[in-house]
C-alpha cells in the first residue's frame, strides 16, 4: 500500500510539473525558422523561462529544416509563380466543415477511403515548405519524430493518414488559431481572429487568401489529378471566402450535440497546451468562454452562408447517424454532392468506421454551474442542427451521446 501511494505521488508529481515542461518535438519544429519567429513575435516577450527547454529544441529542429527547405522554396515558389496549376471548377476541392470535435476527423477519413479523392497527409501539412522537392530529405528527418509530438494525444496521426489544412496555414505564419489555442494561450485573442476572418486588416486577409491558394496549388502538383479534399474546423467559418478562392468547391457539414462539443473542446484544448504551449495557460472559466463564443459564432457564420453554396454542393449529416449507418449516410451525401460511389469505396470506407470504433471513449467530469450557463447558449444550434436540447430540464444529454466520444475531432 506504501508503495502504490508513494507511485501515486510520484506520478502526480510528474504531472504537475515536469510533463507540462517537457521538450517535446514541436508541430511547428519542421516550420522554417522565419515562420516560427513570426508566431513567437506575437509572445511579447512573455516566454516564461520553465518553456525554455521546449522552445530550444523547437529552435534547434525548425533551424535544421529552414536549410532543408531553401531549394524548394525558391525553385517551386518561382514555378508557381510562372506556370500555376489549373483548378477547373468540376475538380476543385471538397472542405469538410463543422466545429473542432465535432466528427470532422471520422467523416474526412471516411472520405479519403476514396481513391478519387486526396487529402493532405500530415507531412504535407506540417511542413508546407518542403514535401514536394524536400520529400526525400524530410521522410528520413521528420516522419520518425511524428509520433513524438504528442498530437495524437487529440487526433489520428501518421505519414499517411489525412490531416487538417489549418496547420498548414499556421506552419507557413502563424495563419490559424492554432498559433494562440495550442502555442500562446496568453494571445488567443489575437490569433483567433483567424477562424472566420472578419476582423483581420486588409493585409492580412490578403496574406491568408494568397497562402491559402498557394497551398492547394501546391498540393496539386502531388494530387495525380484527384480532387482534394480539405478538413479544418475553422472553414466552418469561411465558406464565403472559401467559394470566392475555389468555384465549384463542394462541402459537407457535421454537427454533434453541442454538450458533447463543448466537453470535448475542453479536454482537446487542455491537452494541446500542455504538449506544445510557450505559455502558461488562461484560467479556466476564461478558456471555457472563449470555446463557448467561438463555437455558436463559428457554427452561426455557417448558418449564415450556407445559402451561398448551390444546393448541388452542400450535404449535412449528423455524427450519430453516421456513426449508426457509414454506408448508407455517406451514399446519401455522394448522391447530394453528384460524386460517383463505387464497390470498392463503400469496403473501404467500412474499414475506416470499425477502425475509429476501436477507439477508446472518452469520461468527463459533472459540469459546473458555469459551464452550464455556457452550454445553455448554445441551444441555437442543436435546434438548426436537429440535436435534442443542450441541457433537457432534469438531466444532462452527455449520457445518450457517450458513444459519440469514440469518433469526433
Amino acid at each position: 500500500m506504501k508503495s502504490n501511494a508513494m507511485r501515486h505521488r510520484v506520478r502526480a508529481f510528474a504531472a504537475r510539473w515536469l510533463v507540462p515542461y517537457l521538450p517535446y518535438p514541436h508541430f511547428m519544429c519542421v516550420a522554417p525558422l522565419d515562420a516560427v519567429l513570426r508566431v513567437l513575435w506575437r509572445a511579447e516577450g512573455r516566454l516564461p523561462p520553465v518553456y525554455w527547454p521546449r522552445l530550444m529544441l523547437l529552435f534547434l529542429i525548425s533551424g535544421i529544416n529552414t536549410i532543408a527547405s531553401l531549394p524548394e522554396r525558391v525553385i517551386l515558389g518561382a514555378w508557381l509563380r510562372l506556370r500555376p496549376p489549373r483548378m477547373e471548377p468540376d475538380n476543385a476541392p471538397v472542405f469538410v466543415l463543422g466545429y473542432f470535435r465535432s466528427g470532422t476527423t471520422f467523416l474526412q477519413n471516411l472520405l479519403s477511403a476514396d481513391p478519387d479523392l486526396r487529402s493532405p497527409g500530415w507531412p504535407q501539412v506540417l511542413a508546407p515548405q518542403t514535401f514536394v522537392l524536400g520529400w526525400a530529405l524530410l521522410r528520413y528527418l521528420f516522419v520518425p519524430l511524428l509520433p513524438l509530438t504528442r498530437l495524437d494525444a487529440v487526433v489520428p496521426v501518421g505519414a499517411r493518414l489525412p490531416a487538417e489544412d489549418d496547420f498548414a496555414l499556421n506552419n507557413l505564419g502563424g495563419m490559424s488559431i492554432l498559433a494562440g489555442r495550442a502555442v500562446l494561450p496568453r494571445r488567443q485573442a489575437f490569433f483567433n481572429r483567424y477562424q472566420d476572418l472578419d476582423s483581420l486588416s486588409a493585409q492580412e486577409l490578403n496574406r491568408w487568401r494568397s497562402h491559402q491558394f498557394a497551398f492547394v496549388q501546391k498540393l496539386t502538383l502531388v494530387a495525380g489529378g484527384r480532387r482534394l479534399l480539405l478538413k479544418s474546423p475553422s472553414h466552418t467559418a469561411r465558406v464565403r471566402h472559401l467559394l470566392e478562392l475555389f468555384p465549384g468547391a463542394k462541402f459537407v457539414h457535421i454537427s454533434r450535440p453541442p454538450e458533447a462539443v463543448f466537453r470535448s473542446n475542453l479536454v482537446l484544448t487542455r491537452e494541446l497546451q500542455r504538449a506544445f504551449a510557450l505559455q502558461p495557460p488562461l484560467p479556466e472559466h476564461e478558456q471555457e468562454e472563449i470555446i463557448a463564443c467561438e463555437y455558436l459564432a463559428t457554427e452561426m457564420h455557417y448558418l449564415a452562408d450556407r445559402t451561398r453554396i448551390p444546393a448541388a454542393d452542400l450535404a449535412e449529416v449528423r455524427l450519430q447517424d453516421l456513426i449508426a449507418d457509414p454506408t448508407g449516410e455517406m451514399k446519401r451525401i455522394y448522391r447530394e454532392l453528384g460524386l460517383p460511389f463505387s464497390q470498392g469505396c463503400e469496403e473501404r470506407m467500412l474499414q475506416v468506421a470499425a477502425t475509429f470504433g476501436k477507439q477508446p471513449r472518452n469520461r468527463h467530469p459533472d459540469l459546473t454551474e458555469g459551464q452550464k450557463a455556457r452550454l445553455a447558449r448554445l441551444e441555437p444550434l442543436a435546434s438548426n442542427f436537429g440535436h435534442v436540447p443542450a441541457l433537457p430540464p432534469g438531466r444532462s444529454i452527455l449520457t445518450a451521446n457517450r458513444a459519440l466520444d469514440d469518433m469526433a475531432s
